[in-house]
Order: structure tokens, then C-alpha cells, then sequence
């Protein structure tokens, strides 16, 4: 059995209108849920019309986060996982809310991608229902959009987010609850169906046996059915009659309904009736685990041989056509200067040893679109595919990694970095750039040089007999000296 610094882990997820917290045992192989904390903070009712987070939204966010560092304090930063989702993948100043909101919680904060908030919510209803003989349509409404996925015991064959978001239609379409028009209701419903029409051929010709849905607002309107569906399923019949009463009384009847869900479920009434009508949906199962189960078993597979972002890693060398060979010597170089670096400060969560052999493994991804210039395809590719496993800041690191690893650069290319990320971020540079002259042959380098760092100032070791026979590489390595200066990096050779 893989051993932990701790039994506990713990997932957190920033969703656009609830946060939660899972906390989890993991004994003789069994996951035990110890805590769960949920606050409705609704940051999507805080995106201004300049896509920027408010003050008092993010207040209450940090707050939030506050009260679960409290929590947090005692599980390693390793098996604490933490996700923003589709409203902080929207607001133009995340960046800087993050800064703040990772020194509240005390660990570093990943926004990921709607894929990979689809591929997590699955994970967490797959690991924690049965059937695994049936195809599944599983569907998480969320406040800023909703995830559909189409898949069979672990593996996924159809995966989707869309913006559909019962935070955000609330505020589009006016959906008070206490102040319904029959108008607004419909608008909300044809602009969920328009949204639909991205995904329902595609879904409706791959097809299911069951389906179920994850999330707050699919339980809640379960609860509302009770009477009629048992609270564990939704129908189409009950769901339209609820929405048609709703409609006729100009409000919605959800007294037990806590009021922060009560403000938003009109929208989310209107959503799942899209949903159903598009997808041809007569009921569905409502399920109690959705992107934070997820999360956990994700986290506790990078433990073990069970890290999605290997197996993301080798198809993109399958489908890329990637000389793995050589890719495989470049990483062992590169992780083999990278054991001599001194301590570094954290690259905001980044495992930086994974990173760099990944971008080596990777570096050229590019040549299948073009030699000339094939880094920047490279840096293309690994930044905007959707990578399961990633989270947006990983793969902006090892696009990074791959675009910088020939030729000139600028430090320009680092926007993206702050002063201490960049620090953290170089000698990674510098391991991969060096790794990549001594392979310009494409064969196995007959010497591994030694390094030693001082600050900014590294000195590279290598017989100067071994030099002497290799002009090219010396050649290249003098010229990289050049190459590094401008940004602050002296290379030395001995």
C-alpha cells in the first residue's frame, strides 16, 4: 500500500456559487469522508461588466477561505488540493484575487479548465456509484456553467462545459424567485437550448443507459419533488409541472430551500428543462459526488502509477508522432542537472521535477506542424489543448519550458511570471536549454556534466578534452552563454 505523510487529504473547489471542502481518511485502502463545508459565496454575482471580481465579492471569499485554512492546517500542502472553475477562469483580475486567496487558505490554488472540471466531476461519480456496465450521461450545473459527460466505469468518451449558469442567468434573465414572469422563464430556456446545440447531435448519436446529475442544484430540486419522485430522481413530467406552477404563481414555492440556493434555482429550473428537452432526457438519477470527490481520488492517484497527466503525456506523444527515445534521453539529462540545483522557492504548486520532464518528453510536440520554428507550435499546443490531469498555471509552465528551450529569448516571453516565479522558474529553463545542446545529435550524451550555482551564476563542468572533441557543442554552449545574459543568467564553462 502507497504510504502517506498523512491519512488525510482534503479537496477544495472555488465554484462560481458555492465553495466546498471535502476532508477525507484514507484507511487500508478506503476513502472515509471525515468533513464537508459548504458556504454559498456566489463570486459569479460579483463578475462586473468589465470581467473583474468587486471588493466585496472577493471580502467574502477570502473570508470564506480563511475559515477553511483553519481546517487545512495540519494535512501537507501535497495532499491538499485546491481548484478554481469557470468564473475565475473568466475575471480578468484572478491573478491578483489569487495571490490573496492562497495566502487565506495557506495552499496554492489551480484554476483549471472546463475539461478538466468535466473529467474531475466524472472521476468523483465514478469512483463512488456502481453499474459500471452502463454508459452514463452525467450533468453538474454549476453557478457560471455546467459540465456534460458521456462515459462507461472510468473511461470517458464525450466531455463538455458549457455556460450555462444558474448564478449567471439568474442576473441575464431577472429570475427572481419571489417575482416570476413566464417571459423571462422562456428567454432563460431558449438561451439554454441555443447553448445546447453545441453538444446534442454529438451526445444524442454516442448515447447512454442512465444518467445523473451532481450537483446543489439538481439535489435541491430533487428535494422540491420529493413528493413525487422520492428525492433521489428527477422526472420530466414532475419537473415540468413544478416549472408550470411556478410560472402560474409568479413564484417560486421552496420555503425549506435555504435562500442564497432559493435566489438561484428559478435559473437552474429553466437550465435542467433545456437539458432535458435537448438531450431527450425522461429522468434522472441525482448523485451525491461530483468535482471535490473527484479532486480526491485524483490526488491520491499521483501518489502511485494512477497520475492522469502521465497518461495524458504519452498520448500526446502517440497522436503527435514524438521521437520518444530522444525525448527520453533529453529528460534524463535535464532531471540530471536538475538534482544538482540547490533549494528553490515553490512554483505556486507546480511539481517542477514533473514539469521539466514532461516539456523535455515534449519539447518537440511542435515538428508535427512545421520544422521552422517548431518551439513556438510546441508552446501552441501544450498551451491551449486541453490536457487531462493540468491545471491552466501547469501548462502554462511547460509551454513556457518548451517555447524558450532553442534559440534566443526574451524575458518578455514571462509576462506571465512574477519576479519570484520567474526566479523559481529559470533554473528549470536552464536545465532543459543545456540538456537539449548536448542531445544535438540525437544520441546518448557519453558524458553528464557537473553543475554548480551561485545565485544567478552557474558553471558548467565538463572534461575539456571531451570539449575539445565536440566543437559543435562547445560551440553551442558558448553560444548559450550569450543567450542567457539578458536574462540575468551568467553560464560559465570549466
Amino acid at each position: 500500500m502507497t504510504q502517506f505523510a498523512s491519512p488525510y487529504f482534503a479537496a477544495v473547489d472555488l465554484g462560481s456559487n458555492s465553495f466546498h471542502m471535502l476532508i477525507v481518511r484514507f484507511n487500508d485502502d478506503r476513502i472515509e469522508i471525515v468533513d464537508r463545508v459548504k458556504e454559498m459565496v456566489q463570486i459569479a454575482r460579483g463578475l462586473k461588466d468589465s470581467a473583474t471580481l468587486d471588493a466585496e465579492t472577493q471580502t467574502r471569499a477570502l473570508d470564506c477561505l480563511n475559515r477553511f485554512a483553519e481546517r487545512l492546517r495540519d494535512i501537507p500542502e501535497a495532499q491538499v488540493r485546491a481548484v478554481g472553475t469557470k468564473t475565475l477562469r473568466t475575471a480578468r483580475n484572478s491573478k491578483a484575487f489569487l495571490k490573496a486567496a492562497e495566502k487565506a487558505l495557506g495552499a496554492p490554488i489551480q484554476i483549471i479548465s472546463g475539461y478538466e472540471e468535466a473529467r474531475l466531476v466524472y472521476n468523483g461519480l465514478a469512483n463512488t456509484v456502481v453499474n459500471d456496465h452502463d454508459q452514463r450521461l452525467v450533468v453538474d450545473i454549476g453557478g457560471g456553467s455546467t459540465e456534460f459527460i458521456i462515459g462507461k466505469s472510468y473511461d470517458t468518451f464525450c466531455m463538455e462545459s458549457l455556460s450555462l449558469g444558474c448564478v449567471t442567468y439568474t442576473a441575464n434573465f431577472d429570475l427572481s424567485p419571489d417575482k416570476l414572469s413566464a417571459r423571462n422563464m422562456r428567454r432563460a430556456y431558449m438561451a439554454a437550448c441555443g447553448e445546447l446545440e453545441e453538444i446534442r447531435r454529438n451526445y444524442l448519436n454516442t448515447g447512454w443507459q442512465v444518467s445523473y446529475g451532481t450537483s446543489g442544484t439538481m439535489k435541491a430540486i430533487a428535494e422540491l419533488l420529493q413528493d413525487n419522485d422520492g428525492g433521489a430522481v428527477i422526472t420530466k413530467a414532475a419537473l415540468n409541472t413544478l416549472i408550470d406552477d411556478t410560472i402560474a404563481n409568479g413564484k417560486l414555492n421552496a420555503p425549506n430551500t435555504a435562500q442564497l440556493r432559493r435566489d438561484v434555482l428559478p435559473a437552474g429550473l429553466a437550465i435542467l428543462q433545456a437539458i432535458f428537452d435537448q438531450l431527450k432526457l425522461e429522468k434522472i438519477h441525482v448523485a451525491d459526488a461530483t468535482l471535490k470527490e473527484g479532486l480526491i481520488y485524483d490526488t491520491i492517484g499521483r501518489f502511485s502509477d494512477h497520475d492522469m497527466r502521465f497518461t495524458t503525456v504519452r498520448k500526446l506523444e502517440e497522436r503527435y508522432g514524438i521521437d520518444t527515445v530522444h525525448g527520453g534521453r533529453v529528460a534524463k539529462t535535464a532531471m540530471h542537472l536538475w538534482l544538482q540545483m540547490p533549494d528553490l522557492p515553490l512554483l505556486a504548486g507546480v511539481s517542477r521535477s514533473k514539469i521539466l520532464s514532461w516539456a523535455a518528453r515534449l519539447h518537440e510536440i511542435g515538428l508535427s506542424i512545421s520544422h521552422s520554428n517548431y518551439h513556438h507550435h510546441s508552446y501552441y499546443i501544450l498551451r491551449y489543448s486541453d490536457l487531462a490531469g493540468f491545471g491552466r498555471y501547469e501548462q502554462y509552465i511547460m509551454a513556457a519550458l518548451t517555447r524558450s528551450h532553442r534559440k534566443k529569448i526574451s524575458d518578455t516571453r514571462f509576462d506571465g511570471m512574477d519576479a519570484d516565479a520567474l526566479k523559481s522558474f529559470l533554473p528549470l529553463l536552464f536545465c532543459l536549454r543545456i540538456a537539449n545542446i548536448l542531445h544535438r545529435r540525437r544520441d546518448d550524451a557519453d558524458i553528464l556534466p557537473s553543475i554548480t550555482v551561485d545565485d544567478s551564476q552557474y558553471q558548467l563542468c565538463l572534461d575539456p578534452e571531451w570539449l575539445s572533441n565536440h566543437p559543435l557543442t562547445q560551440t553551442g554552449l558558448e553560444q548559450e552563454a550569450k543567450f542567457l545574459k539578458p536574462l540575468g543568467v551568467q553560464l560559465k564553462l570549466l
